[in-house]
């Protein structure tokens, strides 16, 4: 994939994850909260812009790109989990919380994304495992 390819698609996927995840949040927004006059922090709205285009990136080098896979894991780690508390968190934390809750929800987030990503592996290992069974055997010496 070239690099404008590489970049439409990103952007592609950024518009689609914002989207999902602003509607999301506004969905639980109007669910859960009884008092509807405060609304939204925009910071808030706008702070899942920056991590969908870190989330859409991490994507595309995990599905894209000709790496081994522990490369590729640690790279859409790296970006999925610092993206989101980069992007999401820090803006939105209160000042006056301590850096070990911070540090809680670092190790929450990453427990999550292994929790997660181990699954995705397993299930597509097992895929690929079936697929590769079930291939048709051709005789390379009957012919």
């Amino acid at each position: 994939m070239q690099g404008k390819d590489l970049a439409k698609h990103i952007a592609l996927w950024s518009c689609v994850y914002y989207t999902a995840a602003t509607f999301f949040i506004l969905f639980l927004y109007f669910l859960l909260n009884a008092d509807l006059s405060g609304g939204l922090k925009a910071v808030a709205l706008i702070a899942i812009l920056p991590f969908s285009v870190c989330f859409s990136a991490a994507n595309t080098i995990y599905r894209r790109t000709k790496l081994s896979l522990f490369p590729r894991v640690m790279i859409h780690y790296l970006l999925t989990v610092g993206g989101a508390f980069i992007c999401l968190y820090l803006p939105n934390k209160d000042p006056q919380q301590s850096a070990a809750a911070a540090f809680i929800l670092f190790l929450v987030f990453t427990f999550l994304y292994g929790l997660v990503m181990g699954v995705i592996l397993y299930v597509g290992h097992r895929i690929h495992r079936v697929q590769r069974d079930e291939a048709i055997y051709h005789s390379v010496y009957k012919k």
